[in-house]
């Protein structure tokens, strides 16, 4: 079944796991190092303060050490500076500090990409809607336009569409239900 039920607090297999997710985790930012003069001599130690526990940062020209790992620092054209991830060799401007990996290398996701996920295009029909100033809802009815609106037809059929997609979705969940409800109860039958 494709759609997902609960909150994230279920268990459920198909939320993402709040740890993994980039928002959720200490990272040090490259750019802002720069700004702060953490690059500017050998030698600079940086402290930072994630929660209760402290990282140190030191500066050792070309690069620096996050804690016993050395993580190289190059820098662009435009004078910006960049880590090599110690795993890949990737450049990045964030480095994570549990695992002083990139985001690819330590399985990490932004937060962004994890939205609108319990129910397929119930966001893009929330959006063609307010394109063309109908109410946001799926299937309330849409306003009538006089038919040299090209645009606003176009973005019409599209939700109508989708919304002939989501009710095939509901109509799938609403199989898988039933036929769990009836392997239940030839499971149970006394």
């Amino acid at each position: 079944m494709v759609g997902c039920f609960g909150l994230i607090q279920d268990g459920h297999s198909s939320h993402f796991p709040p740890d993994r997710l980039v928002e959720n985790r200490a990272r040090i930012d490259a750019f802002k190092l720069n700004r702060a003069g953490a690059f500017a001599a050998d030698g600079v130690v940086t402290q930072l303060r994630w929660g209760d526990r402290g990282y140190r940062l030191e500066r050792q020209a070309p690069n620096i050490l996050a804690g016993n790992i050395c993580v190289p620092v190059v820098w662009d054209l435009q004078a910006r500076p960049w880590f090599l991830c110690p795993r890949c060799w990737r450049s990045c401007k964030h480095l994570y500090l549990d695992e002083i990996a990139c985001r690819r290398c330590c399985g990490l996701d932004y937060s962004s990409r994890h939205l609108h996920r319990s129910m397929p295009g119930i966001h893009r029909i929330e959006r063609w809607r307010k394109l063309i100033d109908a109410d946001p809802r799926p299937f309330t009815p849409l306003p009538h336009r006089p038919p040299h609106h090209v645009r606003f037809h176009r973005i019409a059929a599209n939700i109508i569409a989708e919304e002939a997609t989501l009710v095939g979705h509901l109509a799938s969940i609403n199989r898988d239900l039933d036929r769990r409800i009836r392997s239940r109860k030839r499971l149970y039958r006394w």
